[in-house]
């Protein structure tokens, strides 16, 4: 009898410790969110359990295209990245979660990591997990088989969850949203940073038909100012503005990655060339006042 209850009791406390990790912090509006690694457990709590439930609950599984899969999940494991401050996050990855469940995915299986909306920290986790895997947007579901990276999906399903994670799993080609940046970073790792106007002009052409909107790079680019890789930042805005020469915001942004690099001279033009689009351009009118003080 003793024993039992030690089992128990050593059950109860390792359950409370794996809880006890999934840490918080709170936002300026007073609003809490998880950080760092976490696990489902963590999703019982008041701040979230009301949009998970509600989007586990009410989403309907297509049980007909996991039948395809169901015994392909040997050596399958999954990282899921999201931000509990994130409104695709809040829709996505309950759904994604229940899928698993129909899988009878085990949760040793699954890896969660939450992260963080801070300015100084925008999308890290404290214990930098998001590193090396190309985190941009939130959330984004990584599939690996024996520990190599077989697909993801990238904020939301290209098709379906379900039919996007049953092709990743069948070896089927797939192209997740913002398949552009995965382009233009292939390019980085094969060939470097761009050094000259013709390399920036041969790289903005090679990612021209898979680039949708400028708001991609130029998020991706602020992700990176985030993490202080300036060069690569400064690269990428310049990608965006060659392909979105006609957008103010495009040159405002590599202004800002001038400026924190301390190339006050570049920044300045391109603030003038950002006004130049649209004068109403506030930003750029404050930092052309201010840097030619």
């Amino acid at each position: 009898m003793r024993n039992y209850i030690l089992t128990i009791s050593l059950l109860l406390m390792s359950v409370h410790f794996v809880f006890c990790q999934n840490k918080e912090y709170t936002d300026k509006k007073g609003n809490s969110h998880l950080i760092g690694k976490c696990n489902k457990a963590a999703f019982e709590k008041e701040s979230y359990k009301k949009w998970f439930d509600e989007n586990y609950t009410t989403y309907k599984v297509n049980m007909d295209l996991l039948k395809k899969v169901k015994r392909k999940t040997k050596g399958i494991t999954f990282k899921i990245f999201l931000g509990t401050w994130c409104g695709d996050s809040k829709r996505e990855v309950p759904r994604f979660m229940k899928v698993l469940d129909e899988l009878k995915i085990e949760e040793s299986a699954l890896e969660i990591i939450s992260l963080s909306n801070k300015k100084e920290a925008y999308k890290q986790s404290p214990t930098g997990e998001e590193k090396g895997k190309l985190i941009f947007r939130v959330p984004t579901f990584i599939i690996y088989k024996n520990e190599v990276e077989i697909g993801r999906i990238v904020e939301s399903p290209v098709t379906s969850l379900e039919m996007d994670l049953v092709q990743i799993l069948l070896g089927l080609p797939t192209n997740p949203n913002y398949n552009a940046i995965h382009e233009l970073e292939n390019l980085f790792t094969e060939n470097g940073l761009p050094k000259d106007k013709e390399t920036f002009l041969k790289y903005a052409h090679s990612i021209s038909k898979t680039s949708k909107k400028s708001s991609e790079l130029n998020s991706y680019g602020y992700i990176l100012l985030g993490r202080n890789e300036i060069d690569k930042a400064i690269a990428v805005f310049y990608i965006n503005a060659i392909l979105y020469r006609r957008e103010a915001n495009v040159y405002d942004s590599l202004a800002e990655a001038y400026e924190k690099n301390g190339d006050a001279e570049k920044a300045l033009k391109m603030y003038q060339k950002a006004v130049e689009i649209n004068p109403k351009s506030e930003h750029a009118v404050e930092r052309i006042a201010e840097l030619s003080e």
